[in-house]
């Protein structure tokens, strides 16, 4: 997900016109926040720079795609880390230019050194599966960690699972309780999914099923796939067939296999796939 200025700003080079294209952009007037980003970059504005590129990645067409590596380019170059940021990811995924791997480890790591906490995560996921890098779990704990204690929810979730597998480090249960833990304080489901796992199976913790499903419930109303499936068979389990069935068809719109296969077992219809799930905060 590319990074995107949401707050106004003040004593800035074309601070007036980036706060008018933000709030066109709040209030669903794309065109007219182009125009006012398009006024802000003219004076040199590198969040406007970002905020621009990032419309025009989401809502452009072919010709404002073409414009995005500039504008993240011109953004990094002033010292934008978000720019820096935004622009390994156009590589990394090919938005706007051909996919590659590998410069968009080198500009994750270039941003990482400086800072960002986003694309420290960015960079550790690159490292522990090897996109573009050598499969790296020791270097992956190592970023993904910095990133965690700077409070970012999708590190502290994934640090948990590295250290319940002992990726990069021996196996440590009360570590990754913990951290499951801090990312479910910031909002996170895949961190809420895994502490319900946790109480579920008796991983560190002692056994505590209404824990799992209170927990279950919270990854459920936020609309996570795999919190529907587990919670499902939990429902299943306990007799109650109708709410299992009910969360089922809400995975398996969210391309949730497991749920599908549930469904299917039953000789019941699939429901057609919606799209990936995206929780309130995008945890």
């Amino acid at each position: 997900m590319l990074d995107r200025y949401t707050q106004n700003i003040d004593d800035e080079p074309g601070s007036e016109r980036f706060n008018e294209g933000l709030r066109m952009f709040l209030t669903g007037d794309l065109n007219g926040s182009k125009q006012a980003y398009l006024k802000a970059v003219e004076i040199g504005n590198a969040k406007a720079m970002v905020n621009l590129g990032t419309l025009y990645a989401e809502k452009g067409d072919e010709g404002e795609k073409a414009r995005i590596l500039d504008l993240y380019s011109k953004a990094a170059e002033l010292g934008d880390l978000s720019g820096l940021r935004n622009l390994a990811y156009i590589h990394a995924v090919g938005i706007g230019v051909p996919k590659n791997k590998e410069k968009a480890v080198k500009l994750y790591r270039e941003a990482a050194e400086r800072g960002h906490v986003k694309a420290q995560c960015n960079l550790a996921v690159m490292l522990r599966h090897g996109n573009g890098t050598p499969v790296d779990h020791v270097e992956a704990l190592k970023w993904n960690l910095e990133s965690a204690e700077a409070g970012y929810f999708r590190s502290q979730a994934t640090l948990g699972v590295m250290y319940l597998k002992g990726e990069g480090v021996d196996a440590d249960p009360e570590m990754a309780f913990h951290w499951f833990s801090e990312a479910y304080k910031n909002g996170s489901s895949r961190g809420a999914y895994n502490l319900a796992l946790m109480y579920r199976g008796g991983t560190y913790v002692d056994k505590d099923m209404d824990k799992a499903k209170s927990l279950l419930r919270f990854t459920v109303d936020r609309r996570y796939s795999k919190g529907c499936y587990e919670l499902g068979t939990i429902f299943e389990s306990e007799g109650n067939e109708a709410e299992a069935i009910e969360l089922y068809n809400i995975g398996a719109s969210k391309g949730e296999r497991r749920c599908m296969q549930k469904l299917e077992d039953r000789s019941l219809p699939v429901p057609e796939y919606t799209g990936a799930m995206r929780n309130r905060k995008s945890k």
